[in-house]
This record gives structure tokens, C-alpha cells and sequence, in this order.
């Protein structure tokens, strides 16, 4: 059995789908979002992995702003063309990068690079439960100016459509042509959706894939446990949410009213009942992590943890807290569903057992 593919939507319904493929290197995307939010429409972003890596807040942000991503492998392969083990790694890469930019799990419809793919494919991807999403081809990748590409797609954009353009410095003229044609949508009746909402309309449920790295709990003798503190309500919280959202932590909210609403969500952390561990390293005056756990099953549960400084060597801080934390419990194992590669690089390092497994399947 292979995997469904889908071309377009239920034409019966009033709905149709902007998708945009690649997702800019070297430019920005705000041009291709402007062009979609001006006539109020949502699009689908079909982006690899190593875009997610390099553009992680900007990721939050369109989730944040109603967009959609999906997966479109990891460094952008012709997939007709490589094995069985470097195809799911492909997938596997790019759905990690979607889970650590965002910190949600990765939904899984894909659309292949340069519509590279062949049959044995199909067979691959069903077996991870995965929508090859295809659609109308603009052929905006070849830089056409914007008229004749609002030529070429206006005939294409009936109820159920899914036009096919790109994000990325080859289709420049593209947001000019999306504007007119989300106008042209509006006066057909048209609402224009994520390539999501246009498949629930048809009764297609769309699985979500994700991922969790595990590794033994090794308490270190370099734990330095006097800079870590148990988090409570009060002025010290207060800052410990002033400072952590600037750490670009994907659970934080963003925009208006970011600070209100991070302030009670690590409040409602502090208040939870049973196993929960909260706690914040602090130095010098100033707050350099936090970290918040739980004991589920015998393993303790790195739910949430950020640190002021980006670099890698500054979560050893919070595995060594994490550490202590789980043999003090009992546990002998520590799962989180953040940050997974760089943890498993670092227990590598270290000389701790650890794996990348899949959390919902």
C-alpha cells in the first residue's frame, strides 16, 4: 500500500490553498506573507529542515501569525534518488528541526523536492503515516514576471484548489502575483486556507509525528548545586520571566501582551501539585537557566528548559541538574522532547547512553 496523495481539496466546498515550496536562504519570506495576510489569506509553507535550523523564531512566527509548515526533507534531496536509510533520514532530520524550532510535533504531509520521487517511495511513506500533498504547478521557480504568472493560475483557482508556487529567491515576481490572486479567490468566494483546513473540509485527518531523546541519568560530580534554586512565586519569578523571554525558548509566547501571559504560564508551573521540579540556575546577579521536570513512569520528564546563553556547552548545566534531580527520584532514565540533537551529541560526549526515539508511536 502507498501512500495517498493529494492534489486538491472537496470541490464542493468554498476553499482553496496557497503552498508555497523551499523557503528563502538568503532573502527575507515577509514579502510572501505580506502578499498572503494583506487579502486575509493563510498559506501552507512546504520547508526543509535546514531552513527551520537556521530560522527557528521566524518558524513560531508564522504558526504565531495562522500560517502552516510542513515538511519538504531536510536538505532539499531528489528523493527518487537516494536509499531506503538515507530517505527516513531525511524525513526524521527535517520533522526534528520542525519539533525543536517550534516546539510542537511535526505534521506529517510532505511535498517532494522537484516532484523527485518514485513509487518505492510511496511505500516508504505510508509506513510513516504520511499525505504526499501535490497540486497545481505555477512553474514560478522558472521567474516568470508576476502578470503571466496570475495568467497561468487564474484557470487552476476553483473550489478545492492547491496552487503550487515557491518562497525562495528564484520566484521573486511571486508575492506580487499571490496578491492579486488571493484578491481574485475573494471575488470567486473563495476562503483561502492552510492545505489542513482544506482536507478536514474533505474528511482527511492529518497525523502528527514526534520525537523524544532519552538518555541515562549519570549524576555528575561537577553538578555545581548551590546556583540552582527552587522557583516560587514572587519578584524573583517575575524576573526569571523577564529574563527567559529573551532566550528564545519555543514554548514563549510572542508579541503583544508576551510578558502577561509567560508570567503565568511559569507561574501555573510553580503552582502544579506532585511530581514537578522547578528550578533556576542563577550567578553573578543574573538568571542563566531554568529548568522544569516532572517523574512520569519511573523516568523524569524534561518538560521545559531554557538557557541565557545559545551554545551548546550551557545545557550541560542543565543535564547535570537534571541529573541530580532524577537520582534524588529514583529514576534512571531522563526523556525530553526539546533540543533532542544537540542533548544526544552532548551525552555522546560524556560518555551517557542516549537515543532519539519516536514519543507518539
Amino acid at each position: 500500500m502507498t501512500a495517498a496523495t493529494i492534489t486538491r481539496g472537496n470541490p464542493e466546498a468554498a476553499l482553496c490553498a496557497f503552498t508555497f515550496d523551499d523557503g528563502p536562504m538568503r532573502i527575507s519570506i515577509d514579502a510572501w506573507l505580506e502578499a498572503l495576510e494583506q487579502g486575509g489569506a493563510r498559506g501552507t509553507f512546504f520547508l526543509t529542515g535546514e531552513w527551520f535550523d537556521r530560522h527557528p523564531q521566524k518558524a513560531r512566527e508564522l504558526l504565531a501569525r495562522g500560517h502552516e509548515l510542513a515538511m519538504h526533507t531536510y536538505h532539499h534531496r531528489r528523493m527518487a534518488e537516494v536509499s531506503r536509510d538515507v530517505f527516513f533520514e531525511e524525513l526524521q532530520l527535517a520533522e526534528l528541526a520542525y519539533q525543536e524550532a517550534t516546539g510542537r510535533p511535526a505534521p506529517a504531509i510532505l511535498r517532494f523536492p522537484y516532484a523527485s520521487y518514485r513509487e518505492e517511495n510511496l511505500e516508504w511513506l505510508r509506513e510513516w503515516d504520511y499525505l504526499l500533498v501535490e497540486g497545481e504547478d505555477t512553474v514560478d521557480w522558472s521567474g516568470p514576471p508576476s502578470a503571466q504568472l496570475v495568467e497561468r493560475a487564474i484557470p487552476a483557482l476553483i473550489p478545492g484548489a492547491i496552487l503550487v508556487f515557491h518562497a525562495n529567491e528564484n520566484a521573486k515576481e511571486t508575492p506580487q502575483a499571490v496578491r492579486s490572486l488571493v484578491r481574485h479567490a475573494q471575488a470567486e468566494g473563495l476562503a483561502s486556507v492552510p492545505v489542513s483546513e482544506l482536507l478536514h473540509a474533505d474528511g482527511i485527518p492529518i497525523r502528527e509525528r514526534a520525537w523524544q531523546v532519552r538518555f541515562k541519568a549519570a549524576p555528575s560530580s561537577a553538578f555545581l548545586g548551590e546556583q540552582w534554586r527552587r522557583v516560587e512565586e514572587g519578584e524573583e519569578l517575575r524576573r526569571l520571566a523577564a529574563d527567559s523571554l529573551e532566550w528564545g525558548n519555543p514554548k514563549a509566547p510572542t508579541g503583544a501582551g508576551a510578558y502577561g501571559k509567560w508570567l503565568e504560564m511559569l507561574s501555573a508551573a510553580v503552582q502544579a501539585e506532585g511530581e514537578t521540579r522547578f528550578a533556576a540556575r542563577s550567578f553573578a546577579g543574573q538568571h542563566w537557566a531554568y529548568a522544569r521536570a516532572s517523574v512520569k513512569g519511573g523516568t523524569l520528564v524534561l518538560e521545559d528548559f531554557a538557557t541565557k546563553e545559545a551554545h551548546a556547552d550551557a545545557l550541560v548545566y542543565v543535564l547535570q541538574w537534571a541529573a541530580h534531580e532524577a537520582s534524588a527520584a529514583g529514576c534512571g532514565w531522563i526523556s525530553t522532547a526539546l533540543d533532542m540533537r544537540r542533548i544526544r551529541k552532548l551525552c555522546e560526549q560524556m560518555g551517557i547512553e542516549a537515543e532519539i526515539v519516536r514519543l507518539n508511536g
